[in-house]
């Protein structure tokens, strides 16, 4: 058989070997990896790119941000700016994305994402594969409501949660997520470091029974719940009640660590906006805000650590919501806010890989370079991305992407390949 592309002679990497291949050929046929042999034993292939000692890795998953085309970070702008023109925006910044090498995105709130999904699949528009929570649940005056506005305006014209008080209401909001076309549920569960005007990280902003019914709600309809959620008392709440996803965890404790570990749930690291938090000179974050983030961000590379060191899986999200707050195209800075914490490199590229296939429940299908898997697959320089993270960080550095075996992106390479 004649496979339909051939990465020839690369270096590569995935997260189930135990070391990089020197010299590898890698077959893509029908979508999927074919093949993985040594350099010039495959194969025939329709086209052949010649990596010439360039590394192959698999595509990279951001397990969570925002596509709602935003351009501004207050969120009063979200509620009332929403327009047409918010769907090209986002468009344009999923095609950065893609861009950087992110082949998969999990979007974790927000009117666009089953829209962005749909077209995407559909090829209409270029960008990553978007698995979609569509509008969260957040309670009133949570992290989710646009405090400053009235309430009335925020719940005929959601940016990212439906608002939704006791078990009757967020019973409802779970099933309006599935209807809406979300693919798992997201829940804000307490305050956040900064973007919070009336509450805090330390609150828990629902009850043990709101927590459980949504759960158990989400869980009948075969979605997970990821919970926006900071401190660990919080965090705890959460585990016990039945959240499959922790995202952010910013501050971690040994006891909140072990539980993690024990019961399988995840965290997904945002760290690198803490720092984007602390080089932003805008209104919308205030003083107060700033010097709470510079305060924590040794805790939360701490934080970060202990949940590696504790066997808790690791993904990483860069929370992208607003240019140029958030940029996109940046989201694989989040590796060197891990780096930075400690983690190995190895472990950085895992976070953005097979685990972030795992907070997804895509492990089946995404996350390495394993022969009838989707051949989601990025081609960089011949820097090693284990001594140097940097390699992988930028769509400058990505030479190549595919995404279900179609080159689809790439700064070198693509324009080489005639299709």
């Amino acid at each position: 058989m004649t496979a339909q592309l051939k990465l020839a002679n690369a270096v590569l990497w995935s997260p189930d070997l135990p070391e990089p291949v020197d010299g590898a050929d890698i077959l893509v046929a029908g979508g999927r990896v074919a093949e993985i042999v040594p350099a010039g034993t495959g194969g025939p292939a329709e086209t052949v790119v010649d990596c010439a000692g360039r590394w192959v890795l698999p595509g990279l998953i951001d397990s969570h941000m925002h596509s709602w085309g935003a351009r501004s970070p207050n969120p009063v702008h979200w509620v009332v700016g929403q327009s047409p023109l918010s769907w090209f925006r986002a468009v344009g910044d999923l095609r950065r994305v893609l861009d950087a090498g992110f082949t998969t995105v999990r979007e974790a709130g927000g009117p666009l994402g089953p829209g962005l999904r749909d077209a995407i699949a559909e090829g209409e528009v270029a960008g990553p594969r978007v698995i979609p929570a569509h509008l969260g649940i957040s309670r009133t005056g949570g992290h989710g409501d646009c405090h400053s506005l009235p309430i009335a305006w925020v719940g005929q014209q959601p940016y990212m949660a439906r608002i939704a008080d006791g078990p009757d209401e967020v019973r409802t909001a779970v099933r309006m997520a599935a209807r809406d076309g979300g693919e798992w549920v997201k829940i804000w569960a307490s305050g956040a470091i900064a973007l919070s005007d009336h509450d805090s990280p330390e609150h828990l902003h629902f009850s043990v029974e709101e927590l459980e019914v949504i759960c158990r709600e989400a869980h009948a309809l075969g979605m997970t719940v990821g919970a926006h959620v900071e401190f660990p008392s919080a965090i705890k709440a959460c585990v016990r009640a039945g959240v499959d996803v922790i995202e952010h965890g910013f501050i971690l404790d040994e006891e909140t660590c072990l539980l993690m570990a024990e019961r399988g749930v995840p965290v997904v690291s945002t760290m690198a906006l803490l720092h984007r938090y602390l080089r932003w000179d805008g209104p919308e974050i205030t003083e107060a805000q700033v010097e709470m983030a510079r305060t924590l961000l040794p805790s939360v590379h701490a934080s970060a650590l202990l949940a590696y060191r504790s066997g808790v899986t690791v993904a990483i999200g860069s929370d992208s919501f607003a240019e140029p707050l958030t940029p996109f195209g940046a989201n694989a800075e989040e590796l060197l806010a891990l780096r930075e914490a400690g983690l190995p490199a190895e472990a950085c590229l895992t976070a953005a890989t097979i685990n972030g296939a795992r907070v997804a429940g895509r492990e089946k299908d995404l996350g390495s370079v394993t022969v009838g898997k989707i051949a989601d697959l990025i081609v960089t320089g011949r820097t090693s991305p284990l001594d140097d993270l940097n390699a992988v960080v930028g769509p400058d550095k990505i030479a190549l992407v595919l995404r279900d075996g179609v080159p689809v992106a790439g700064t070198g390479l693509r324009r080489s390949i005639s299709l």
